[in-house]
């Protein structure tokens, strides 16, 4: 009888230490969609000379256009997965210069507050703050 309960305790604290250490905040796996705190929400930066950035996210698709220099594409067909505080957005493309077929793309993303992310095109560089608004200001250029 005291070897079953002995048997018994040792087989719950193994579970409890095996189940307690697999959950962590870390995303193992890639997740479809884009994260909710950017699902269907425009940011912009503030800009700085003539230099600024604005991004779109719907609740598969992303992008990202500065007003200035090279476009980014809008990728679709997304997912993403934590990797310590920033999220990293996959996702694909079509370019017509490319011939057929889709293109990877990467975003990064970082939740500040409720209103506040920060934003990078590919997987390493300088993330940028953006800040949520709903309605462009009158006499701006917007591209959607």
């Amino acid at each position: 009888m005291n070897k079953f309960i002995k048997a018994g305790v040792s087989a719950l604290v193994v579970a409890v230490s095996v189940g307690g250490s697999a959950i962590t905040g870390e995303a193992a796996t890639w997740h479809k969609g884009l994260p909710t705190f950017i699902q269907n929400k425009k940011f912009k930066s503030k800009i700085k000379g003539h230099t600024g950035v604005w991004s779109k996210a719907t609740k598969t698709t992303v992008f990202m256009k500065h007003t200035q220099g090279d476009p980014t594409p809008a990728i679709s067909h997304t997912k993403y997965k934590k990797m310590g505080k920033v999220y990293l957005i996959k996702g694909k493309y079509h370019d017509s210069r490319m011939g057929k077929g889709m293109n990877t793309y990467y975003y990064r993303v970082q939740k500040l507050t409720s209103k506040k992310i920060k934003m990078a095109n590919g997987k390493t560089g300088k993330l940028t703050t953006m800040t949520r608004f709903k309605h462009a200001p009158k006499n701006s250029q917007t591209w959607w």
